[in-house]
């Protein structure tokens, strides 16, 4: 097998040494090669070497290779290590250094020119600082790696040196873990589980980033695949790219000319204010920590930690900016990565979406101008527009496409569903048009003047497998990754579609009880689809968004647009210029246009969700832990398709054995669902009902836009009121309105809603309260709190506090609940699921092993609690510890609410040890006796001390 897979031996060059051994006894009487690394023969073996480490008996195998083919990775760029500026004596260090650098202002021509020198400075500063922590690492490693296999040497020569040996295996496990923690931080994990471990699942995280371009088409359609080839096609295909879009100034007076709305005087007033440092500062608190940062590496974790120090000095610079005209070097400056799509080829540049680094400094200022114009967009982009603007959400057209197909259907309507597509919106956008397009709109001086300072002598280089490209110019397009960039694009293609609204040659679908109003386009950001009811409009939007094109730089790919047509069309007196589709089409990740469009959107959606819990669960997380990746990382993706269409029953239940599988990791559920599901308080773990929330999903969605809608003006809204007023008449939530044209025959898809309601007594929930975040809180007001045995009702609200106490670890959580719901695998539970022949304690007791013999009345448990009674009698005297504070945490309630915190704490180590031991004994033989398990015990109550110190330590610095 090693043969054929062209694998070689790593040590096998080093023969038959007898020091060749991976394994031997502590005497060394026997010695054997057990262990074995095979590799690649394409990569070369420079160093080899086999090492004893502190975690196990074998040794290490350790070596260095390089690939030998032709394709290399690039070092990539530097970037700043956030952990360092969590460090005192850092911080105290950069402060002194900084304000002898702001003292040198006066030596430098511009405060810009000062800035892109102390930019470099913090570079070198944070480099130096980074190599000495390496260097001292690495030391340390080396001090104590050849201690150890000193040690180990001695041992094997008969010498007794047991204990200097632990030491070092503890200090050693202790830099482990310190190289597992930044493992993770590199990974750029969110979520972390605290006290998990670094295991395959970071390790993939970190490495998934870097899968290398192998082979590109350059522009003679030529496959290249050398490093020098490669960067040269994609800069050729970018510096074309983003070459300068010359504007037809006819067809942009044409466009400029039919701006319906300007900019409202207050609007335009804070538009053009003088930049203050609060409105820096909140740009920069609104900014998500662990992104990637631009080509200076400083994020944005530098700016909020360090503001009081350089947010003066950046309000000088934009003000300097804006008095100057242009912006320094590293503010101009982009680094492009490259994000394959998804789809058609990875050696074709066109699949692949450019995403620009841009440097924070640089985006605080963005993000400050979007600020400023959130205020304004309502006022001037039409409802149909529901990217960019507050208030408005892609729920809103995708209802809207949904809901008009469906009143196409019902009444037969001549019509075509057109998709455009537009070949790289973003990066075609004319600089000298999107500048009249502000200037059309009324935003003022000083706005449109930032706004071309921003885009003035502005480059990138793109980053290739770790290598960067030579720079080229950026003469159009807005950057995918500015702030800025979709409010700009917005606002731009705001133009196109206000043209389309009005053109009466393009005929859209009449809207319910009202013909003068038509439902023409519905857009998110770049994703335009419309409706036209003949051939002639077609014609006439194809035409529109060529003459666009030429005042914008747009261009439509007509190729990879799609129509589907509904009613009769005769295609050879009505031909189409755009591909009829005659099935399904997917419209902002969403299939509509018949039956089955429902469950098909589900059924992709089910597969992502699968794909990733089955990478979570390379994570040992806890149950607390996977309730939280089932809320914050299952929950949204499903969530999306609630914006156009309701729950399906055979997706419900999918959903649920999803859900619970990745919760046990097995088939079998040890508790019930419902309890499950219910909160902490009431004795459940809080895990999310994701189908119910689903359900409310989609009827709070129905809610927003009909009942709680501001814009009842608009066509969307009388399309959504046709179809949604008898639902809301039933329920008592609106009333007949006789002018009111509405439909009795209800969609498929809204007969869930009554339906939801009914079943859940959410009749009395007023509309308002239909949002959700909130409408959990009714839905979960039903359950009930959960009993536990021989207790009252009371007392058992007490019992489910304490497995849930704060205080704990979410693995001590889920062991003390499952001790009193039943949950642990113990041989009574395994045997009444047919999954264990046997009842008696594994550990030779007459009697059954349940959870309350496992940890209290088998002896084993009662001489490991008896070896830390010390322990527990600097909290609680120990004949006051029962069964029930062992089980449920419960104790006399002379004593204070610390002392019983304490001992908890301790039982619960107790708890968790016991288990353990068990474990090794049931499924390997393995008998881990008293002492070891004492010293496990104590272990862990270290470690809740380190936790109380640190979180100390932070509320002293608070």
């Amino acid at each position: 097998m090693v043969g054929k897979a062209s694998l070689t031996d790593v040590i096998g060059s080093m023969g038959a040494d007898a020091r060749n051994f991976t394994w031997s006894r502590p005497d060394g009487s026997v010695r054997s090669r057990i262990d074995f690394v095979f590799t690649s023969r394409s990569v070369r073996i420079r160093q080899h070497s086999m090492v004893t480490v502190h975690f196990s008996d074998h040794r290490a195998i350790r070596f260095q290779g390089e690939l030998t083919g032709k394709f290399l990775t690039g070092p990539g760029t530097w970037k700043l290590n956030s952990s360092l500026l969590g460090r005192e004596d850092v911080q105290e260090e950069l402060r002194r250094t900084y304000s002898e650098w702001q003292d040198m202002k006066d030596t430098f021509q511009s405060i810009g020119e000062w800035w892109e020198w102390v930019k470099g400075r913090i570079q070198d500063f944070f480099k130096n600082v980074g190599r000495k922590a390496a260097r001292g690492r690495k030391r340390e490693f080396s001090r104590l790696q050849q201690q150890l296999q000193e040690l180990h040497d001695l041992q094997l020569r008969g010498w007794d040196v047991m204990n200097p040996l632990e030491a070092v295996k503890k200090e050693l496990s202790e830099h482990f873990h310190e190289e597992s923690r930044r493992i993770i931080f590199r990974s750029k994990v969110e979520n972390l589980e605290k006290g998990e471990k670094c295991n395959s699942f970071f390790f993939k995280k970190v490495h998934s980033a870097h899968t290398p371009l192998v082979q590109l088409r350059n522009r003679e359609g030529i496959l290249c695949d050398t490093k020098e080839d490669i960067r040269k096609a994609v800069t050729d295909f970018y510096g074309d790219l983003y070459s300068e879009k010359r504007s037809d100034g006819d067809q942009a007076e044409r466009f400029l000319a039919g701006i319906p709305r300007k900019v409202s005087t207050p609007a335009r007033e804070v538009l053009n204010a003088p930049l203050t440092l609060e409105e820096l500062h909140i740009a920069v608190k609104s900014f998500k920590s662990g992104k990637t940062p631009g080509s200076d590496g400083l994020p944005i974790e530098f700016y909020t930690s360090l503001w009081d120090l350089v947010g003066a000095d950046l309000l000088e610079l934009y003000e300097e900016m804006e008095q100057e005209g242009v912006m320094p070097h590293t503010l101009r400056e982009g680094t492009i990565a490259l994000l394959y799509k998804h789809k058609g080829e990875r050696c074709d540049l066109k699949n692949w979406r450019p995403i620009s680094l841009l440097n924070v400094d640089y985006k605080i200022l963005a993000k400050t101008m979007v600020n400023r114009l959130k205020s304004a967009m309502g006022e001037l982009v039409h409802p149909d527009q529901t990217c960019g603007v507050p208030g408005r959400r892609v729920a809103d057209s995708l209802a809207l496409i949904r809901d008009t197909i469906q009143y196409i259907t019902d009444r037969n309507i001549h019509a075509a569903l057109v998709c455009l597509d537009q070949e790289k919106a973003f990066d075609r956008v004319s600089h000298e048009f999107m500048e009249r397009v502000l200037q059309g709109f009324g935003l003022g001086e000083r706005f449109c003047n930032y706004v071309r300072i921003m885009y003035t002598d502005i480059f990138s280089s793109v980053m290739v497998n770790g290598w960067k490209t030579d720079p080229f110019p950026i003469r159009s397009g807005v950057r995918q990754g500015c702030p800025l960039s979709p409010s700009l694009f917005v606002l731009v293609i705001e133009l196109l579609a206000e043209y389309i609204r009005k053109n009466p040659n393009i005929r859209g679908i009449p809207t319910p009880g009202d013909a003068k109003k038509e439902v023409k386009c519905s857009l998110y950001m770049d994703d335009v689809t419309l409706f036209c009811t003949d051939g002639k409009s077609v014609q006439s939007l194809l035409e529109a968004c060529k003459d666009f094109g030429k005042a914008s730089g747009a261009k439509i790919n007509v190729d990879k647009s799609q129509a589907k047509l509904f009613g009769r069309w005769d295609l050879c007196n009505e031909p189409l210029p755009f591909p009829v589709e005659a099935g399904l089409v997917k419209i902002l990740c969403i299939w509509f246009g018949g039956p089955g469009a429902a469950a098909k959107s589900w059924n992709e959606r089910l597969a992502k969700v699968k794909q990733k819990l089955g990478f979570w669960s390379l994570r040992h997380l806890s149950i607390e832990g996977k309730a939280l990746v089932l809320r914050n990382d299952a929950l949204p993706v499903l969530q999306y398709v609630t914006q156009a269409w309701p729950l399906l029953a055979n997706v419900a239940r999918a959903v649920n054995s999803m859900v619970f599988h990745f919760v046990w990791h097995s088939k079998m559920d040890r508790v019930k669902r419902t309890v499950m599901h219910k909160e902490h308080r009431k004795g459940g773990k809080a895990v999310p009902d994701i189908p119910t929330i689903l359900r409310a999903f989609f009827v709070c969605g129905c809610v927003r836009i009909t009942l709680t809608n501001e814009n009842k003006d608009h066509s969307a809204y009388k399309v959504f009121r046709f179809f949604l007023l008898p639902v809301w008449r039933r329920l008592g939530w609106d009333k007949w309105e006789n002018a009111t044209m509405f439909n009795w025959d209800l969609p498929w898809y809204y007969k869930e809603i009554e339906k939801f309601v009914v079943e859940f007594g959410l009749n009395c929930v007023t509309p308002s309260l239909w949002m959700p975040r909130t409408i959990h809180r009714p839905i979960r007001s039903r359950d009930t709190t959960e009993p536990v045995s021989d207790l009252p009702p009371a007392t058992a609200t007490r019992v489910w506090e304490n497995v849930s106490s704060p205080s704990l670890t979410n693995r001590h959580k889920d062991i003390a609940w499952m001790a009193v719901k039943g949950g642990l695998p113990v041989r009574s539970f395994m045997h009444s699921r047919g999954l264990c022949p046997h009842r008696e304690c594994p550990r030779g007791c007459p009697a059954e092993e349940t959870t309350y013999h496992l940890f209290w009345a088998c002896p084993f448990a009662q001489r490991l609690r008896g070896a830390l009674k010390q322990e527990m009698e600097a909290h609680i005297p120990y004949p006051n510890i029962t069964h029930h504070s062992v089980l449920y945490g419960l104790f006399p309630k002379t004593h204070s609410v610390e002392a019983i915190q304490g001992c908890w704490r301790i039982l619960c180590c107790v708890k968790d040890i016991l288990l353990y031991a068990r474990t090794r004994l049931v499924t390997n033989g393995e008998v881990v006796n008293r002492e070891a398990c004492r010293r496990m015990v104590l272990n862990l109550l270290r470690d809740y001390t380190d936790k109380d110190n640190k979180e100390g330590e932070k509320e002293e610095e608070l």
